[in-house]
């Protein structure tokens, strides 16, 4: 069976527990790499540090230009193109904002933990922002949803190794995806791509 037949059968609430499943799958693996990898976790933790004009810059500042981007991208391409199948559409029309904000930050902490502060730092770039799009396997069957992960996975890297900051591609993850969400939750864009 296909992934978009199995996500028309999965209720909204079914969907979110997934997501959620998913990020504790990832939460338990970052975990337990972190305890493996790093010789003690002050070395991890110093993966926290964080300049204010980094976080603006490269936090904020680049958030708000890969979601201009994407806007551009929903208005210049048809939907067929970039539709994620509905998946971003069924997570986040419904509920509150706080489950949205909520989601979306544990979204970009355990994945940014894990790709980035984890794999990125042990194994590099390439293997880090590979796996990264691998396991967004819903954009690997369309041209435009693949490049753009692939070319987000590989942006958090850099930015990543321009920062050494673990907070500032966090904060640059939970803003794309919580930009889009509530884009989305507004009816703005049904199918916002890169959640």
């Amino acid at each position: 069976m296909k992934q978009a037949e199995i996500i028309k059968q999965l209720t909204s609430k079914q969907l979110k527990q997934q997501v959620w499943l998913s990020q504790l799958l990832l939460f338990v693996i970052a975990l337990l790499l972190t305890y493996i990898l790093f010789n003690d976790l002050s070395t991890f933790w110093s993966l926290f540090n964080v300049s204010i004009d980094d976080l603006l810059l490269f936090g904020v500042g680049i958030a708000i230009v890969i979601v201009a981007i994407d806007v551009l991208i929903m208005k210049m391409f048809p939907s067929k193109w970039w539709d994620d199948g509905g998946i971003n559409q069924k997570l986040f029309q419904e509920g509150s904002y706080f489950e949205i904000i909520s989601m979306c930050f544990v979204i970009a902490v355990s994945e940014e933990w894990l790709f980035r502060g984890v794999i990125q730092t042990n194994f590099g770039i390439i293997i880090a922002s590979t796996i990264f799009a691998i396991i967004h396997v819903r954009y690997l069957s369309k041209m435009i949803l693949f490049l753009s992960v692939i070319g987000l996975s590989f942006l958090l890297g850099f930015v990543y190794e321009w920062t050494n900051s673990l907070t500032v591609v966090i904060t640059l993850h939970f803003l794309i995806d919580v930009l889009l969400a509530i884009m989305i939750r507004t009816w703005r864009f049904r199918n916002a791509s890169k959640l």
